[in-house]
């Protein structure tokens, strides 16, 4: 004799901790809220942003991949406070899991464009590789990054809903996950090697050292953020850190805000003000400090009329 299915608890019936919910505990409204306005002022910012200097530089438009990422991590904590007064919906539970999961390569394909930016700005002999190439090749591994935490996450919601089993959909989003951490790990070196070779040049210019700083710190959250989903899910739906809510606001909802918001501070496109008028200044300035070493005899100090 098979065992009864129980029924399952309405979507928006009051938190029980002894009735089991897909989050293992009862999200609580204040990190969803502070999160939904800190994401929505920022992804304000970048419309703004992007909007503004697109009209005045038609190749920045590529400024718009920060304001999707900050609009998209708005539409996940939306979800996830929402589920608040709502701790049984799986619909809810779902579209927060996706959407953030997979709004991150929005913001990771602006941080490939940066660098590609970068290279143009001081000479291609600071990249390992072809700029085209890498920037080709790494924004259409995001896209199969993108699509496999997409697909993933629908099986496994679904499974999550008939109540069979979900290893197949948290496999193939595992494997998009950690795929993504890859190729942030690889963007990392590609980004230190090109500001070690053109450091010389960046340090001429005020404006492409805040910006390098600003990429180094949002890169830096989105491997933090990375290695943590990872571990997340590797543990299962049942596992440690996807069953405590301050994993997610520390790891996730923090690291993704300040990976989005340094950009509203240091805007990206207001840094570079253009690749070629960076390029001129830049050029310039190293072009006045090798004269300048060059009329220095034997290393020793004279002057210079």
């Amino acid at each position: 004799m098979s065992t009864p299915r129980l029924p399952s608890p309405p979507p928006c019936m009051a938190f029980n901790s002894r009735i089991p919910n897909a989050y293992g505990y009862h999200p609580s409204l204040a990190p969803g809220i502070i999160f939904v306005i800190l994401f929505a002022i920022s992804a304000s910012i970048h419309l703004y942003q992007s909007l503004r200097q697109t009209i005045y530089n038609r190749r920045l438009w590529w400024l718009c991949l920060f304001f999707i990422g900050a609009a998209l991590e708005c539409l996940g904590w939306i979800a996830r406070t929402v589920t608040n007064p709502c701790p049984y919906s799986l619909a809810l539970f779902k579209m927060q899991l996706s959407v953030l999961i997979s709004a991150p390569a929005f913001t990771q394909a602006g941080l490939y464009v940066i660098l590609w930016a970068y290279v143009q700005v001081l000479g291609r002999h600071t990249s390992l590789v072809p700029p085209k190439l890498y920037l080709v090749t790494i924004l259409c591994l995001d896209v199969i990054c993108l699509s496999l935490q997409a697909i993933g996450g629908g099986l496994a919601g679904a499974a999550f809903s008939k109540r069979t089993d979900t290893q197949p959909g948290t496999t193939t989003m595992v494997v998009g996950i950690v795929t993504q951490l890859v190729s942030t790990c690889v963007f990392g070196v590609l980004l230190n090697v090109v500001f070690f070779r053109g450091w010389a040049a960046i340090r001429a210019e005020r404006r492409l050292v805040l910006l390098a700083a600003a990429t180094m710190v949002s890169v830096a959250c989105m491997i933090v953020r990375g290695v943590y989903r990872s571990i997340e899910l590797l543990q299962g739906w049942r596992g440690e850190l996807i069953t405590d809510e301050k994993y997610v606001v520390a790891l996730e909802g923090s690291m993704m805000f300040i990976a989005v918001a340094v950009f509203n501070i240091f805007s990206p496109g207001v840094l570079l003000d253009g690749t070629r008028a960076c390029m001129a200044v830049v050029g310039s300035r190293v072009m006045e400090e090798s004269e300048t070493l060059e009329s220095v005899p034997n290393g020793k100090n004279s002057e210079v009329p």
